[in-house]
């Protein structure tokens, strides 16, 4: 499951949880599918952190910033 997936999944049973009358069992049910999805998605994001740092450190100096004139043109 991919993390657009993952997050749809993780929003339903979260509006499950707050919204429908549930037994406890139904609760603990969707709370306990619900965790390893969270815990899937944060290490996700972690990932993509990192990659996103790797490309900035990679490219750090080869970019030279530029003035911009709003009054030229």
């Amino acid at each position: 499951m991919n993390i657009e997936q993952s997050l749809k999944k993780l929003e339903e049973i979260t509006a499950r949880l707050e919204h429908a009358e549930l037994s406890l069992d139904e609760a603990l049910a969707l709370f306990e599918e619900g965790l390893p999805l969270a815990a899937s998605i944060k290490e996700d994001l972690e990932k993509a952190k990192l990659r996103i740092k790797q490309v900035i450190e990679s490219t750090k100096d080869s970019f030279e910033l530029e003035a911009f004139d709003l009054d030229s043109g």
